[in-house]
């Protein structure tokens, strides 16, 4: 029987993968019915898969349904389209989200659809007529009893709609009300300020009355690992400047290392704060203790066992044991920078970091002074504990300089239903479907610097993250304006993509004698694209990170859930990569 509870649970966590499978596999046996077919398309949409959701909505039938939740969610999957394009398409999907919502006012009553489709009326480009439904839309009366989330979205509604009126003081006012109704609901108040950012793009407005309604800051954390003296890096003098500067930059959230020194002060501190504590390590735990905390004697390892306890959710970069490869603990640290940026997009806050350093610049690839260099790039702020200790010895290094050891943004890709093709139509499909791609990629401006494919799979190897990021967004858009039914193939093959980011080994294959790129991070790649919905692009967190981090401005990547556990793999969290419009 399909739980609609648990599914609803799901999609509140965020798990909207794991929620589309329990939907589809109703559908598949029969059970459900509408309410089935409304959380898979919900699904769909929430993750990523906006031109599949579109044609399930309408394949399952739940165009024609008049039950509250269909016609909100067709609504919603045409006012998606339209944001996410421009010109004429924009303006033509926009009205065509206008008449839904409509339907929706008309059917239901409620603010939700009359301010949306105020809000689409803008988006079309009629300012006044936006205005005039916005106006609409305040005269209802609140409905009693409202509390908590309730009560915030109706306040929220109308604040939005005093913004369409022009009227910025009385939306502040109502937005203020809002937040007070339920403070803590930071998810509500990210959706919410999304769309007043877009609201505000529309109308050419400052978004600056914006920043008291934003959640708390998300911090990454660093700094020095102790030396056998500590003497910098004791005391309660640097703890309190720790505290201090956590309530100075408003810090909700840390993400960082767990070192003995200047790591545990910081995650000391954001517990005491109340704050939430990410960890990520570089290697597994014992290894790491070994390393980084019992040289420093048996009180750091007690500190560290307390803070991890204490922790919100522990990440490890690389599942294997330290060999003396420092480039692991740069990578744990561009991780970590990259999950602050991530967790900051989907509150919609700002993103810090937080530094102890001496001043002292470091010789190999990773350190204080490697991890500000690396934030600075994005040009986001950050702030600084100055210390002063004479400088420490650098780490011994191993392989770290191997040029046959580097970072690299991977793709993996199939075309779904490949499978279950005719043999007749398979030299269709190779000269169509494959050779289409094959075009999309050497019209790259950065192409890959390694190719590999079998059948419909490619594996493509990148130098930099936002590289790999738009190939798998060209061979998307390739991919679809295909007209696959004027191939005689079927409109269900669907190009799904798969990506991460991490150190992988380039050697010579022995067999073949070509270049091939080997390693336990490849393997990470290759497990997320079985999970992918078709006509979607998902990335690890490690490339999400690094994408949201620098590249912002070009792609976006929102959280859609876990990878499938297979063969003893855990699973892992998964982003949906769209493009910036």
């Amino acid at each position: 029987m399909f739980d609609r509870e648990h599914v609803v649970a799901l999609i509140g966590r965020g798990e909207v993968l794991a929620a589309y499978d329990i939907a589809r596999a109703a559908l598949e046996t029969g059970e459900g019915g509408d309410e089935a077919a409304y959380f898979a398309v919900l699904c769909l949409a929430r993750a990523g898969a906006l031109d599949f959701a579109r044609l399930e909505y309408a394949r399952l039938g739940l165009g024609h349904a008049d039950n509250h939740d269909a016609v909100a969610l067709g609504a919603r999957l045409l006012k998606d389209v339209a944001l996410a394009t421009w010109g004429a398409r924009r303006a033509a999907f926009a009205k065509a989200s206008i008449r839904q919502y409509e339907k929706l006012f008309r059917l239901f009553g409620g603010i939700y659809g009359a301010i949306n489709a105020a809000t689409m009326t803008r988006v079309a480009g009629d300012a006044l007529s936006a205005a005039e439904r916005a106006r609409a839309a305040l005269a209802m009366p609140p409905p009693a009893g409202l509390t908590g989330e309730g009560a915030y979205y109706d306040a929220a509604s109308r604040a939005e709609a005093f913004f369409l009126t022009g009227d910025l003081g009385a939306a502040r006012d109502a937005m203020a009300q809002a937040i007070a109704f339920a403070p803590t609901a930071y998810a509500a108040h990210a959706s919410t300020l999304r769309q007043f950012d877009m609201l505000c793009r529309e109308v050419g407005a400052d978004t600056a009355w914006l920043e008291p309604f934003r959640a708390p800051a998300c911090a990454h954390f660093t700094g020095h690992i102790l030396d056998m003296t500590g003497v910098a890096l004791r005391g309660p003098a640097l703890r309190q400047r720790v505290d201090e500067l956590l309530a100075a930059e408003k810090v909700g959230f840390g993400y960082g290392g767990l070192a003995a020194g200047a790591d545990i002060i910081f995650a000391e501190a954001l517990l005491a704060a109340g704050a939430e504590l990410h960890v990520v390590l570089p290697v597994e735990r014992e290894s790491f203790i070994a390393v980084s905390v019992a040289p420093f004697g048996e009180a750091w390892v007690k500190r560290f066992e307390r803070c991890l306890s204490g922790a919100t959710s522990v990440r490890y970069a690389s599942a294997d044991p330290y060999r003396g490869d420092e480039q692991v603990f740069a990578y744990s640290s561009q991780f970590a920078m990259g999950c602050a940026v991530l967790r900051a997009q989907t509150l919609s806050t700002k993103a810090v970091q937080l530094a102890i350093w001496d001043g002292h610049t470091g010789a190999g690839p990773a350190g204080v002074h490697a991890d500000l260099s690396y934030w600075s790039r994005s040009g986001r702020h950050r702030a600084v504990i100055a210390i002063e200790r004479p400088a420490p010895k650098p780490r011994t290094t191993g392989d770290a300089t191997d040029p046959r050891r580097a970072m690299k943004a991977m793709l993996f890709a199939d075309i779904q239903g490949f499978g279950a093709l005719r043999d007749d139509q398979i030299p269709v499909f190779v000269d169509g479907v494959m050779g289409t791609l094959a075009r999309a990629i050497e019209a790259l401006a950065a192409p890959p610097i390694h190719v590999e494919t079998w059948g419909d799979g490619l594996f493509l190897v990148f130098d930099e993250p936002i590289d790999a990021a738009l190939a798998a967004l060209a061979l998307l858009e390739a991919h679809r304006a295909q007209d696959l039914r004027a191939l005689g193939l079927p409109r269900s093959l669907g190009l799904r993509i798969g990506g991460h980011y991490g150190p992988v080994h380039l050697r010579t294959n022995p067999l073949t004698k070509t270049p091939a790129v080997m390693g336990a991070h490849v393997v990470v790649a290759a497990r997320i694209e079985p999970d992918v919905a078709p006509g979607s692009v998902y990335v690890s967190e490690a490339l999400a990170g690094a994408l949201a981090t620098f590249h912002g401005d070009k792609v976006r990547c929102g959280y859609v859930g876990r990878t499938q556990g297979r063969k003893g793999f855990p699973a892992t969290p998964i982003f949906s990569l769209t493009r910036v419009i």
